[in-house]
């Protein structure tokens, strides 16, 4: 008996061996489905965590505004809990790689002494991935940021000479290294170049002479016991995190005053540098000055002797030509000449008697004067020793009179007299008679007497000359012909000279106005550093200490949000697809054991027992479920991750850890519950059918008892249906299990495709919706202080000059906290405009269903749709925003907009007024909307802008989006993988199901074939119905799919990002079109089955 019961379950194997293996395939797919999305996540944080071990990655970061200094180093070291600490220097400059002229914006890091040490403060060790690390002064390696090209070995890389805290300028790339901080193709912004980081250079030990430290690593005590993506090991971080942040403010306070006092220090040494050399300047200035004075001077003095030489030439050779011309008459004019000083010297001997009587009348007159004024004086005195009662008072005032009528006369005859003789003076100075017009009036006679025995004896040489003057003037006007000649050279001569030393001059003067302008460049350029100085010690804050943990790096948070997405994905999507896979296959082995109750009462009859019976069917039901488990853990745990880390790895990380594991209990689970859900549906049916007698299995099963169906009470349609239109009714309504088994099987394939291709839907046009519709502001400026508004040449001139810059507006943005009435918050980005005409300029406020639009006022409070949905708040409702200094405002909602990257809260200036105290804060944001056409344009434009004073930062609307795009790209080779396989599992539940549906009734068509019907006929009998059942199981599966959609799409969505929550139109065509694409082939396939179907060995058949 048990040889015959090997071979009758052999046999069985045989004869079903299609449905074995659909059943294999659907068993497979769904195991395989669940395994591969389930398992890949926890691979990643595996792969995660080892590297972090392997590379000693920081527990906690620590970056200050005013840099480190020693001091505050040492008060992390000694705080509690932290157990290793390192601190490091690093800048951002732009440098030039040799080969190209293209700048690179640039972090040179400063390695620690021993990189390759293997101790607790070697923190965020480099992974060598080509070359060597650095062994001398002039080495370095290189990490190239996200997708650029790797920088070759040899390359010299040149920085800039003006940059401070280099202690060299050129390095050659000796090896090629990994950062285990920067793994991800996430781009990392910079304060240098166009604001992208497009590599890391790592220098030798102490080749930074920076007098700070750019940031610290620490590790936190007992996080190393935990899982890096525990609870308890963020417990333990957050702990450490809390003590550095208590004592973060009185490291700030003293690290601010050290400051100003080494500020302070060193702006005295540069105002005593500035005077001592503005002092040396202006001497120098002077020097130079009154040497070109000087030389100045001499060119007038000399100007102006050439001028008076030209002057003599001209006029001694005018005279000389008048000379000659005169000659001839010269004898004449000598005897004239002659005749006239006779007359002359008569004359003055005259005019000398008339002086030398004027002369003796002053000199008798001279006492008498002095007589009159001494008797006047007495007649004064005596009248001011009198009084006017005296009688003697009148007397004394009428001979003070008479003296002074005296004294008058007198003295106007001797006036005269010397009038008289000071105009004989005079004329006698003018003349030349006499040395001085001042003489004394003895002098005068004395020169007098001498000048006319001159004039006596001029007269006589007169008439010597007259008698021989014509020889001696002939020979006198040659001479003067060579003097003038002589004087012409002499004159040309200066000319020359004085031209070149007017040219030098000006040369000296240009040279000098040169250096004048330099100096007084320089000079103005330290006194304006000076100010700079002054106004940055003024401005120098407290400081803020932030306390980061990894998730603040764009690396980690990435990897960790992917592994979350993927972890979302795997807690729904693969559970429906398992128990649409198992639905499908416990119907299939439900529906085998119905068609075997012929061979069970045969079996039953023969004295098998009910277990024995059973266990035939589950075994075939078993071996399907664990061979297909196996089949798909092996894809699962081995394929999938593969095809999805690569996808990863190509777009997003490079982690040299990842490898695929295996999850004992996984893998145990999966079999399990395959088998359990076949074996139990397998069980059941049996049980079912061994209940009944053994005579009763061994007749047909009583057919359905015939009805009515619903469409035949409609009966004009009834009427105009054909008898194959009619049977093919009947069938669908009849055999309700038969229905509802395939409906569902079909739905449950249709509505997985629909969610697939709806996932692409929600995510793949995300960006561009919120970009073109949503947000209409391609730049963000982030602003340090508001002076970039007024500081000259600053960024307000910048954008008003640029030709790329269309508009911008003035904004202000902060983080907040909001609370609903439970207390649940949310952290937002609240926006308010200074132009409040400019918000809805850039932003487009509406309603995600209907696109309602939502005004913007005074009274305006508008949340983004994902936060409200987080507190649960609606249009109405109030609900608090936390402030700087921890208190609450409360807020009432006005508006829910639809938007999908970010959340925002939305104020106008009243409301905004509100929370901050009545006054509006200082504008920090400017967002604008550019004309850029490509990076290269968008970059420019970066520079420039980060070029300007009191800017934070500068990202474009490109920036984000290729952020994103990275992981809705990743998430679309998943979404890829899953439509493939939810295509793969409708053709195979398809072909299972066509196979059953034609195993049940092979009878049926066996008749109708008897009956004469073709055979392109008994496939349109058979088909018709499977197609009408393919179409109705998809449309069930669309109705099926869209909730599961939202819900699948709710759960992988982030706090800071919402999915649209809605499948395109051609997702629902390409769902039925693909069902019904392989319902039509696998008919196809199964024409050849029908048509091997025998007459004969059919009808034979009881069922």
């Amino acid at each position: 008996m048990q040889k015959s019961y090997r071979k009758n379950i052999l046999r069985d194997f045989k004869g079903n061996l299609s449905r074995f293996l659909s059943l294999f395939g659907i068993v497979a797919l769904g195991v395989m489905i669940l395994t591969g999305l389930v398992s890949f996540a926890p691979s990643m944080r595996i792969a995660g965590q080892k590297y972090y071990v392997e590379q000693n990655v920081f527990d906690l970061r620590i970056l200050s505004t005013l840099g480190l200094s020693e001091d505050d180093i040492a008060a992390i070291s000694a705080s509690d809990g932290v157990t290793a600490v390192e601190a490091v220097k690093y800048l951002d400059v732009e440098g030039h790689w040799s080969g190209t002229d293209e700048p690179a914006v640039l972090r040179v890091q400063q390695l620690p002494a021993d990189p390759d040490a293997d101790t607790a403060e070697n923190m965020n060790r480099l992974v060598l991935q080509a070359g060597q690390m650095p062994e001398a002064a002039d080495e370095c390696v290189v990490h190239v940021m996200g997708h650029g090209e790797e920088v070759p070995l040899g390359t010299t890389l040149t920085l800039p000479d003006d940059t401070d805290g280099l202690t060299r300028t050129t390095y050659t790339v000796v090896g090629q290294v990994q950062d285990p901080q920067y793994f991800s193709a996430n781009q990392e912004t910079s304060t240098a170049g166009d604001g992208v980081l497009d590599a890391l250079v790592f220098v030798p030990d102490r080749s930074l002479d920076l007098d700070y430290y750019t940031a610290c690593y620490v590790k936190a005590k007992n996080a190393d016991q935990y899982d890096n993506y525990s609870n308890e090991y963020q417990a333990a971080v957050d702990a450490v995190a809390d003590r550095l942040t208590s004592i973060s403010d009185a490291q700030c306070v003293a690290r601010r005053e050290a400051l100003i006092h080494d500020a302070n220090a060193k702006l005295a040494d540069a105002k005593q540098t500035y005077s001592e050399q503005k002092a040396e300047a202006e001497r120098q200035f002077a020097e130079a000055e009154q040497k070109l004075a000087d030389a100045e001077a001499q060119l007038v003095s000399a100007k102006a002797r050439l001028e008076q030489g030209e002057a003599e030439y001209t006029s001694g050779k005018e005279q000389l030509a008048q000379q000659q011309a005169a000659l001839p008459d010269t004898m004449q004019s000598g005897a004239d000449e002659v005749l006239s000083g006779e007359e002359q010297v008569l004359e003055f001997e005259d005019q000398l008697q008339q002086i030398e009587l004027l002369v003796n009348l002053k000199q008798v007159a001279d006492p008498l004067l002095g007589y009159a004024e001494t008797a006047l004086n007495n007649a004064q005195k005596a009248l001011d020793e009198a009084e006017p009662a005296d009688e003697e008072y009148t007397e004394l005032r009428d001979a003070l009179a008479k003296a002074q009528a005296a004294y008058d006369n007198i003295s106007g005859q001797l006036n005269g007299y010397q009038q008289q003789l000071d105009a004989g003076k005079q004329q006698m100075y003018a003349q030349g008679l006499i040395s001085s017009p001042s003489l004394s009036n003895t002098e005068l006679v004395t020169e007098a007497k001498a000048a006319l025995r001159k004039m006596k004896l001029q007269l006589l040489q007169g008439q010597l000359q007259l008698s021989t003057g014509t020889a001696a003037a002939t020979s006198a006007f040659a001479a003067a012909q060579q003097q003038l000649a002589d004087a012409r050279t002499q004159l040309d001569d200066g000319w020359a000279e004085y031209d070149s030393g007017k040219e030098q001059l000006e040369a000296s003067r240009t040279e000098y106005e040169t250096q004048k302008a330099e100096a007084q460049k320089k000079l103005a350029d330290g006194q304006k550093q000076i100010d700079d100085a002054e106004e940055q010690i003024s401005d120098i804050q407290s400081g803020t200490w932030y306390v980061l943990d990894r998730g603040s790096t764009m690396s980690f948070a990435s990897f960790e949000q992917y592994a979350d997405r993927m972890d979302a994905i795997a807690r729904v999507f693969p559970v429906f697809f398992f128990l649409v896979a198992a639905l499908v296959a416990s119907t299939t082995m439900t529906r085998m054991v119905d068609e075997n109750r012929l061979q069970m009462g045969t079996l039953k009859a023969l004295g098998y027992s009910n277990t024995m019976i059973a266990g035939k069917y589950l075994l075939y039901g078993l071996a399907a479920s664990v061979s297909g488990s196996i089949f798909g853990m092996v894809v699962g745990f081995i394929v999938f991750p593969t095809i999805i880390w690569q996808a990863y790895q190509t777009m997003m990380f490079q982690i040299p850890t990842f490898s695929l594991q295996f999850y004992p209990g996984m893998a145990a689970g999966s079999v399990l519950l395959s088998a359990a859900v076949i074996g139990i549906a397998t069980w059941e049916s049996c049980r079912a059918s061994l209940k009944e007698k053994t005579a009763a299995l061994l007749l047909p099963r009583a057919p359905v008892a015939g009805k009515r169906i619903f469409l035949e009470y409609i009966t004009p349609l009834w009427k105009h249906m054909s008898f194959s239109q009619k049977t093919t009714a009947r069938n669908l309504f009849r055999y309700k299990k038969r229905f509802f088994m395939t409906v569902l099987g079909v739905a449950g394939c249709t509505a997985l495709l629909l969610i697939g291709f709806g996932i692409q839907d929600s995510i793949l046009p995300m960006l561009t919706k919120q970009t073109t519709e949503l947000n209409h502001s391609d730049l963000t400026i982030s602003l340090s202080d508001e002076k970039a508004f007024t500081v000259e040449n600053g960024v307000i001139d910048m954008l008003d000059a640029s030709a790329d810059v269309t508009s911008f507006g003035r904004f202000y943005t902060k983080s907040v906290t909001l609370y609903n009435a439970d207390g649940d918050q949310q952290t937002i980005s609240l926006v308010a405009a200074e132009d409040e005409g400019q918000m809805t300029d850039y932003f487009t406020f509406r309603t995600r269903q209907g696109h309602k639009a939502i005004s913007f006022d005074d009274s305006s409070v508008i949340l983004t749709e994902k936060t409200a949905e987080l507190l649960g708040l609606a249009v109405g409702d109030p609900f608090e925003v936390e402030l700087s200094d921890g208190s609450r405002q409360t807020l009432t909602l006005t508006g829910i907009t639809e938007n999908y990257v970010f959340t925002r809260l939305y104020l106008s200036q009243t409301q905004l007024k509100r929370l901050t105290g009545g006054t509006l804060p200082a504008w920090n944001t400017l967002y604008a909307q550019t004309s850029c056409p490509d990076t290269d344009a968008r970059n420019a434009l970066r520079t420039d802008l980060l070029a300007c004073n009191y800017i934070g930062g500068v990202s474009f609307i490109e920036d984000t989006t290729e952020m994103f795009d990275n992981l809705i790209g990743c998430l679309n080779y998943v979404v890829i993988l899953v439509i493939v396989c939810a295509a793969a599992l409708a053709a195979v539940v398809l072909y299972n199901l066509i196979s059953v549906n034609l195993g049940e009734r092979k009878k049926e068509l066996a008749t109708i074939k008897v009956l004469g019907f073709y055979d392109k006929e008994v496939y349109r009998y058979i088909f018709r119905e499977i197609d009408l059942l393919a179409l109705i199981g998809s449309l069930v599966g669309l109705a099926l799919g869209v909730p599961l959609h939202q819900f699948i799409i709710r759960t992988v969505e982030m706090d800071q990002m919402m999915f649209i929550r809605a499948a395109a139109p051609r997702s629902y065509l390409f769902s039925v079109a693909l069902t019904l694409f392989f319902t039509v082939v696998v008919c196809r396939l199964m024409r050849r089955h029908i048509k091997k179907i025998s007459m004969v060995e059919s009808m034979k058949a009881p069922e």
